[in-house]
Order: structure tokens, then sequence, then C-alpha cells
């Protein structure tokens, strides 16, 4: 399990306190070499797909207890792109 809270060089692998002296540690040393996790638009894409589709569920609910068929039918179909893009996505992973 990786750290974000650990200080990073420029190359992108964590600082070695041993060879940087500004680096520092907080805990446990740190691995030299480990590689970073990279937020791709992909990754942001789900994450923000995941949001609107939240949003759209509960507007979707609300707007079904109140009667508001413009707001429901809006909402539901926000919530049915929002599913599509998602299963697009994750065909997508599987190639």
């Amino acid at each position: 399990m990786t750290d974000p809270y650990r200080l990073t060089t420029a190359s992108g692998t964590y600082a070695n306190p041993s060879v940087d002296p500004n680096a520092e540690t907080i805990g446990k040393p740190l691995p030299v070499g480990e590689p970073l996790p990279v937020v791709t638009r992909s990754r942001v894409a789900r994450t923000l797909l995941w949001m609107v589709l939240v949003i759209s569920v509960v507007g979707n609910m609300v707007a079904s207890y109140t009667a508001s068929t413009p707001l429901h039918l809006a909402s539901g179909a926000v919530t049915a792109l929002c599913l599509t893009g998602l299963v697009v996505q994750g065909l997508r992973g599987r190639r």
C-alpha cells in the first residue's frame, strides 16, 4: 500500500534521506525507486462519472417522491448516461 504523504523527488521516485539531505521521513524509512501511482484521465473521468451517478440517482429518487416529471426524466437520463460511460470504460479497460 502506498503512502500519499511521502515526499518525492522531481523524477517521481521516493526521496531517499541517505542520498538527499533535504528529504524528510515520517515513520519508517522510504523505499527507494518505488513507482508513484499515476492519476490518469480515465481515473479522473471514472471518479467524476461515479460522483454524477450518485447525485443523479439521489435526484431521481427525490423527484419521484415529489412528482416532478421533468426533473425525474432529466435525472434518469443523466443516470443512464453515467452508467453507459462506466460500462464503456470498464469494457475498454479489459483490452
